[in-house]
């Protein structure tokens, strides 16, 4: 009978043993950011990116042109770390346009992979991994990582906004991450209509924030303006927020004349936003944090001169992750229902 006892204790304690060593086994996570002009393909292990690969997105070539890139460089990363899709919980992708989340399925896209409404995503990854797949908005992904684990870390009331290839935004309202009823609460900050006589959007409308200043539509709004010839600007190979803000620390009339009406309309769409959903921090991300000194004091200011908060004031934070709070964000939600 005590043979009999310690045999049962050792099975179930090796029993128990196993089904730990595998549920070690499956402490990885593979995530995605689909930007609109670079593709981040992140090794996640404790919330922590471990390796990750970049690629030159061919965003308007469409999403199933850079499958076979992605799925490379998803392998990679698995040999890098001698690990194999069994040690994979999951794979996340955070995608930039509007998303159902439950069905995991693309709704809407704006010039950029406008072939993945019609991609089976999650099919393709059960083909190539066999694991678990997750998809939602990419600034509301980034939301989540600086909520979780960086700027806003501990804040329950927030708004995240990416100044990028174009403008995108999320917001986190008690502690609970909007998403509205057709999943597009909260992500479309970049198409708040600053002026009703403005550029013409990517998507038809006029006068975003996004049509007026983004990545995309920069070079132009610069070449159009009459000093354009007589500025170093003219002198230029990029035409972007860098350069931008380098000659206007130099004093160069055109650079000053467009950083000042950048800021101007990103604090407008800051304070629009601000009204909209109460938040009590805005966190900064994108590419044009390169400039960042230049940028978070005079929105801060705006913001505190014009955000009507009888409570107090709103702060205007930088992102603590930059360029990999949409990969710490969509691995999170593979796990964590938000």
């Amino acid at each position: 009978m005590v043979f009999q006892k310690d045999y049962l204790i050792l099975m179930a304690s090796l029993h128990c043993s196993k089904k730990f060593y595998l549920s070690m086994m499956k402490n990885y996570s593979i995530g995605i950011d689909l930007g609109g002009t670079i593709i981040k393909t992140g090794l996640v292990l404790d919330n922590i990116i471990v390796a990750e690969i970049t690629l030159n997105a061919q965003s308007q070539k469409g999403l199933q042109q850079n499958l076979l890139p992605i799925e490379v460089a998803i392998n990679n990363l698995l040999q890098q770390q001698q690990i194999t899709a069994a040690n994979l919980k999951g794979i996340g992708s955070a995608f930039p346009g509007l998303v159902d989340s439950n069905a995991k399925k693309v709704l809407g896209i704006n010039k950029k992979y406008d072939d993945a409404g019609e991609i089976n995503l999650e099919q393709w990854v059960q083909q190539k991994w066999k694991t678990n797949f997750f998809i939602d908005n990419d600034a509301r992904m980034a939301a989540v990582g600086e909520w979780k684990f960086g700027a806003g870390k501990g804040c329950d009331n927030m708004v995240a906004i990416t100044i990028g290839t174009g403008i995108g935004s999320a917001a986190i309202i008690e502690g609970k991450l909007l998403r509205g009823k057709h999943f597009q609460a909260g992500v479309l900050g970049g198409h708040i209509s600053l002026n009703y006589k403005g550029n013409t959007c990517t998507c038809g409308n006029i006068g975003f924030a996004e049509a007026e200043a983004s990545t995309w539509n920069i070079s132009e709004k610069i070449k159009k303006d009459a000093l354009f010839l007589s500025s170093k600007l003219a002198l230029e190979a990029t035409l972007d927020f860098e350069c931008l803000f380098k000659l206007a620390k130099e004093n160069d009339a055109l650079a000053v004349k467009i950083k000042n009406e950048c800021l101007t309309i990103w604090s407008a769409t800051f304070i629009n936003l601000i009204h909209a959903y109460d938040p009590e921090i805005v966190v900064l991300s994108g590419g044009v944090l390169n400039s960042k000194d230049d940028i978070i004091t005079p929105i801060q200011k705006q913001v505190d001169k014009y955000a009507w908060c009888p409570w107090g004031n709103v702060k205007v934070k930088a992102s603590a992750l930059i360029n990999k709070a949409a990969i710490l964000g969509v691995t999170y939600c593979l796990e964590n229902k938000l």
